[in-house]
């Protein structure tokens, strides 16, 4: 399937316009400390891939061609939802880390009552 050059272009100026937006958005998170930087920079590096990738056509045929796919524009979009998941696969290593340190969190703070209920109830008798 061949694409007329006026679609691939309109490809190209979406996935440099997607790309700027991306990089623009994300500076300004991190910026205002809405995103730390460790999430920021795996962004950046998405977005500065899909700017590469939308600016150097060559490129996107030349991975097309290694990948097997005929037009381009299909394999610059898997290769997006290869970053998706790898995204996907990231937030849920921090959410599972982020479990078991509320878990973890919890269960101190659980002793920590404990012990200050125990520490309060000798404290009344004495007083008594």
């Amino acid at each position: 399937m061949i694409a007329s050059a006026s679609s691939i272009d309109r490809i190209h100026l979406i996935g440099v316009v997607f790309s700027v937006l991306i990089l623009l958005t994300v500076f300004l998170m991190v910026r205002a400390r809405v995103m730390k930087e460790k999430y920021g920079l795996v962004w950046f590096f998405i977005g500065g891939f899909i700017l590469v990738m939308s600016l150097e056509r060559e490129l996107m045929d030349t991975f097309a061609g290694l990948i097997g796919v005929e037009y381009a524009p299909s394999a610059f979009f898997a290769m997006l939802i290869a970053c998706a998941y790898l995204l996907l696969l990231n937030m849920s290593v921090s959410i599972s880390h982020l479990k078991s340190q509320n878990k973890a969190l919890a269960q101190e703070l659980g002793l920590t009552r404990l012990r200050v209920e125990e520490l309060e109830q000798r404290i009344s008798r004495l007083e008594r």
